[in-house]
């Protein structure tokens, strides 16, 4: 079976109610490498009624846990979808602006997705029911743009920035799920950041140190947990 063929039999059960979950699905196989996709259909056998029933199980699953959301943080809460794990934003942020400014706001933001990041992290490790058979932590917002995309790249997020003349373009539309779920969630008038990171990679030795590091300067600029106050 084919990549295309794979992704007809998912929109075969697209349905209004799960629109949201399936448009994300269909992002998930367009970045599957052939390799790996392979590797999912022959555990089922290259069967198209296998497929299909793998899909319906699957969104069946996930529309039972799509839209409810648990806090991590202050400011993070995070959705099960799929193979993902949603870290979410929820938090009115003119406040904490017009408070600290720009910098220090989003140095409080990124601390507290360091710490979401590793609440999660524990709590998937110490076998959660919720999070045993999810890979990935993903993000999608219209913050996530420019300085906050170099911030995750430099952790080793991959990251997408959709602007609003591809929002726009019906054409971009059909062939990226991933902007489909960005207008579906934002509209078409703001740009839209995605990022997501493997367990594998949050897990690894180099990333712990990388994130200490980053912790360890937030702190010199008085930005913790404990007190996220600095001068502006």
């Amino acid at each position: 079976m084919t990549k295309k063929e794979v992704k007809e039999i998912l929109l075969s059960l697209k349905a209004q109610k799960n629109e949201i979950l399936v448009n994300n699905l269909l992002g998930k196989i367009d970045m599957l490498d052939e390799e790996s996709m392979q590797l999912i259909l022959d555990k089922l056998g290259n069967d198209k009624d296998a497929v299909k029933k793998f899909f319906q199980d699957k969104l069946n699953k996930q529309y039972k846990d799509d839209g409810k959301k648990y806090p991590l943080n202050d400011l993070f809460t995070y959705g099960v979808t799929g193979n993902c794990i949603h870290l979410h934003l929820p938090v009115d942020l003119r406040n904490m602006l017009e408070e600290k400014g720009v910098f220090a706001t989003i140095d409080t933001i990124n601390l507290n997705l360091l710490d979401a990041i590793d609440k999660i992290k524990k709590m998937k490790d110490d076998g959660f029911y919720r999070f045993s058979d999810k890979n990935t932590i993903y993000m999608i917002s219209p913050i996530l743009r420019e300085r906050e995309q170099q911030f995750l790249e430099s952790l080793n997020f991959k990251t997408h920035l959709y602007g609003i003349k591809d929002l726009n373009n019906e054409q971009f539309i059909k062939t990226n799920p991933e902007a489909k779920l960005a207008i579906n969630i934002f509209g078409k008038t703001k740009k839209v950041g995605t990022a997501s990171i493997s367990f594998e990679t949050i897990s690894s030795s180099e990333w712990q140190d990388k994130k200490v590091s980053i912790i360890n300067k937030l702190a010199k600029k008085g930005i913790t947990l404990k007190d996220n106050s600095k001068e502006k």
